[in-house]
């Protein structure tokens, strides 16, 4: 059981993270919700969720003080640099191999190019996953019951809720 709740709320750390780093990153700079600067999103592009340790409505729900979201601001902070730069170095890799692939170039070097290609998402999932780790830390075991029960309760809402295991 507790190793589903663990894994819960590592995937709800993560919706914030549902499209690429990189978006993850420029929601950091980004006004949050509510500033009377704020932009009404395009409508064609998806407003990423607020960062849970600093949006009030949801920082209430799950009773986080303020030095908690002062310290998850600060493991964010700390790891989105790393995130940005994997994420550039990972699409740059990707788009040299989808030229060696339409180049017709040799296997050896293709499969070369997916090592690196692989290892560099490798990195990155390593440092995302040693982030919502060191996230985790900061919260009370009451506060990741009720993170599961959140992240049950939008998986759930983006699921329609039918259920996608088969």
């Amino acid at each position: 059981m507790a190793r589903h709740t663990s894994w819960a709320l590592v995937a709800f750390l993560l919706i914030p993270a549902a499209g690429s780093a990189v978006e993850l990153c420029s929601q950091a700079n980004a006004p949050q919700r509510g500033r009377a600067d704020s932009k009404a999103p395009e409508p064609d592009k998806r407003q990423p969720p607020p960062k849970w340790w600093i949006d009030e409505p949801m920082r209430t729900e799950l009773g986080i003080t303020d030095a908690q979201s002062a310290s998850v601001e600060q493991v964010w902070q700390k790891t989105i640099p790393k995130l940005r730069e994997v994420r550039e170095r990972l699409d740059r890799l990707e788009e040299e191999l989808s030229q060696m692939i339409l180049n017709a170039v040799d296997e050896a070097t293709v499969a070369a190019q997916i090592d690196k290609v692989e290892s560099t998402r490798s990195e990155g999932a390593k440092a995302r996953t040693l982030m919502l780790y060191r996230m985790n830390r900061v919260l009370t075991p009451e506060q990741r019951i009720k993170v599961k029960a959140i992240f049950d309760k939008r998986e759930a809402s983006h699921r329609g809720g039918g259920d996608r295991r088969r």
